[in-house]
């Protein structure tokens, strides 16, 4: 096996690679018609016929790598790849080339899904991953376009040169790719047949349908223009604007699918409400300037106009990925993809087959010019659709999931982790992410994800590692802070990744924390509740030499109020079956108001080891109502049903990794120093992390540049127990921060 980055880089070539070969051909097709004597629809068919093989490949084999594998499927596809390159170096007629055409196009389908997921399997962190999919299709088209291009114009061979060496190179691929680790499939995998892999999946959910059909013109827009590109787009710069050079032909090809890539990026940093008009904004008078162009017969403003429009094509349609993702149930999103993008390789051939029979009857350059007068009319058409709903949610006319009411369930899911979350409020609000800690899951934040949904706020609380609805390995180091950073990552990408403002508790003020340190760029804001932050690692090692003293003396309390910490790490097993024993009486028992005269007391956290674990000789909680003040009864039904079905070990297991944390600590950027403002909202009344009057809350305050503290007369469930307070303590810091 290859060690890392090897493995990524392998798989992104393969990925680059195999969407070089869709734009190989383009630049040799003026030189195709030319010598073979055929027609603009002739010359569109060829390439008509590679999008509807690719059509075929990705309604029946595209799933197929989940079943039997990444490494064969990729492998086969390359092959086959290749295969399809000898084929356009022995066409003899246009006959010759939609055989190698469709050839390209099934092996295309089948490769595209798999190098992604091998692209998110390798990565050295989710966000390069996410980065590098979403950006190497355009950039191996626009390879494609130039490098064709360079050949043809300087190299010998003209017409058989390039398709030589991307065959060469898809052979060298498809040995590589065995190199690359392969993730381990799931159960379920080896039970499914494969045949049923190779049934189609396509469809629209009810709820789905109205966005969707919003998201059609923009969908057709975008990518009909690059369909024109591709398929007339040489024939355009060769006799409309009289460029001989099969080079430059190649070159602005290529700068308007890189541009594309450009347009992704940039519209990342816009906020949510201008992304999509952005797009469209810029589609469009990218559009008017090649028309203008055209007319005038100007090489550089049709540059420019393909740069401009590229920009928009890339923003455009990322914005109804997006919008499609956010819209789509999480168990039906793979069938939603699967229709945008039928539609979308329907958009991508057959306007270009009309124009190419137009053509024949009206003339190369007016049917160019009316091409983009109708691709202004779909995004103007688009501008409108979104206009319409976007009147129709404010109205009230059309159902917004989440706003003011029950949040919605959802599931998303990596090669990695699979992590269930909730979420309400409008999908392009300002993002703001909630999490629980220990023995919580994402539905506690109920109050406070209602408050600030009801202000336009995007509120989503995870069930996190080992919780709930999210994967729950069985190995105690897969539970490390660094672990459940990299599974925020991915969420977060997964939203959209716009900067955030992260709300924790417990456990999650620490991945919080964690997350804020070394992932900055994913965070505006930290608001931490009951439990500081600790630069050094959230470890025994650091939280010990800070015990209270006055309260806890070393001769009888050596680890102070963190002795149940050391619990879990001398008897895991003792702790874990005692807490499983009764799970609702577990949790109704942790689940208690805190008292204020609890204050300078010894916790009872601190004589876990001498009685012999949380609940004595008795290994099990005592009989207890739960309290509806802090869980309402529905929501602590579904806590109690979680812990019924994973248990307490998973949980647990967080408290066992201090050497890890401490090392990916000891890794953070800048020794763990917070620049972004933070918010530390603490329980007076908490026994375990109260930082008033004692040395608990110091390194906090020496690692945060902008460090705001808010005090609530509340325990250590503070979220629970006081949600009016919590709520507006965070809304106040926000306002005053401009956040």
């Amino acid at each position: 096996m290859l060690d890392r980055p090897l493995p990524f880089l392998v798989a992104g070539a393969a990925g680059a690679a195999t969407l070089t070969a869709a734009s190989a051909p383009s630049p040799l097709y003026l030189v195709y018609q030319r010598l073979w004597g055929f027609s603009a629809f002739t010359l569109t068919l060829v390439f008509a016929v590679y999008v509807f093989a690719l059509l075929a490949a990705l309604l029946t084999v595209g799933s197929l790598s989940d079943r039997v594998g990444r490494r064969p499927v990729a492998s086969a596809a390359l092959v086959l790849l290749a295969l399809g390159m000898v084929l356009f170096t022995i066409a003899g007629g246009s006959g010759g080339l939609m055989a190698a055409r469709v050839v390209q196009g099934f092996a295309v389908g089948a490769a595209t899904g798999t190098t992604t997921a091998m692209i998110m399997d390798s990565a050295p962190n989710p966000r390069i991953g996410s980065v590098v999919s979403s950006a190497v299709p355009a950039l191996g088209i626009a390879i494609g376009a130039v490098l064709a291009g360079a050949l043809v114009e300087f190299a010998p061979f003209p017409r058989e040169l390039v398709f030589w060496i991307l065959a060469v190179v898809y052979l060298v691929l498809a040995a590589l790719v065995w190199a690359v680790p392969e993730r381990a499939l799931p159960e379920s995998a080896a039970r499914e047949p494969v045949w049923r892999s190779l049934l189609p999946s396509a469809g629209l959910p009810r709820a789905t349908r109205p966005v969707f059909l919003a998201l059609v013109p923009s969908i057709c827009a975008t990518w009909a223009l690059a369909g024109l590109y591709l398929s007339l787009g040489s024939s355009v710069l060769g006799t409309v604007l009289d460029v001989h050079s099969h080079f430059v032909v190649g070159v602005v090809l290529g700068v308007y699918f890189a541009a594309g890539v450009a347009g992704t990026v940039v519209s990342t940093v816009l906020p949510p409400r201008l992304r999509e008009w952005f797009g469209y904004g810029t589609l469009a008078a990218g559009v008017l300037v090649t028309i203008a162009a055209m007319l005038t017969s100007a090489l550089p403003l049709y540059v420019v106009g393909s740069v401009v429009a590229g920009v928009g094509f890339g923003a455009a349609f990322r914005f109804a990925v997006n919008a499609l993702g956010d819209a789509a149930p999480a168990a039906q999103r793979g069938q939603v993809f699967a229709t945008m993008y039928i539609v979308s390789y329907l958009a991508f051939s057959v306007p270009a087959l009309a124009a190419g029979l137009a053509v024949t009857r009206f003339g190369l350059k007016p049917t160019a010019v009316v091409y983009g007068v109708v691709e202004v009319a779909l995004v103007l058409i688009a501008m409108a659709a979104t206009t319409v709903r976007a009147r129709r949610r404010t109205d009230g006319n059309e159902p917004r999931e989440g706003v003011g009411s029950t949040p919605v369930s959802r599931t998303f899911g990596t090669p990695r982790h699979t992590t269930h979350y909730v979420e309400c409020g409008p999908s392009d609000g300002p993002l703001v992410v909630f999490l629980h800690g220990w023995p919580g899951i994402g539905l506690m934040w109920r109050a406070q994800m209602d408050a600030f949904a009801a202000e336009g706020w995007h509120c989503v609380a995870p069930d996190l590692r080992g919780y709930g609805g999210s994967s729950a390995p069985a190995a105690k180091d897969a539970y490390t802070v660094e672990e459940v950073v990299a599974d925020m990552a991915e969420l977060h990408d997964h939203l959209g990744g716009e900067a955030a403002i992260w709300v924790g508790h417990d456990w999650g003020s620490i991945v919080v924390g964690a997350l804020a340190a070394h992932e900055p760029e994913r965070c505006r804001g930290a608001v931490l509740t009951s439990w500081a932050y600790f630069p050094e690692a959230n470890s025994l090692a650091v939280l010990v030499p800070l015990v209270d003293r006055t309260i806890y003396p070393a001769d009888r309390y050596p680890d102070g109020q963190w002795d149940y910490f050391r619990y879990y790490t001398t008897h895991f097993e003792s702790a874990v079956a005692d807490l499983d024993a009764d799970p609702a009486a577990t949790l109704a028992s942790v689940y208690r108001p805190g008292d204020p005269a609890s204050i300078g007391q010894v916790s009872p956290t601190a004589v876990v080891t001498r009685d012999g674990g949380r609940f004595g000789t008795a290994h099990h909680a005592p009989p207890a109502s739960p309290d509806p003040a802090l869980w309402p009864p529905a929501d602590f039904d579904v806590l109690v049903k979680a812990f019924q079905a994973r248990g307490f070990r998973p949980p647990s297991a967080w408290y066992t990794n201090d050497d890890a944390n401490t090392a990916y600590a000891r890794r953070a950027p800048d020794g763990g120093r917070l620049s972004q403002p933070v918010l530390f909202v603490n329980g007076e009344w908490d026994a375990i992390c109260t930082i008033t009057g004692n040395h608990q809350g110091d390194p906090m305050r020496a690692a945060c540049a902008d460090l705001t503290v808010a005090r609530v007369p509340a325990g250590h469930w503070l979220p629970l127990e006081r949600k009016a307070e919590h709520v507006q303590a965070i809304r106040t810091w926000l306002r005053s921060k401009d956040l």
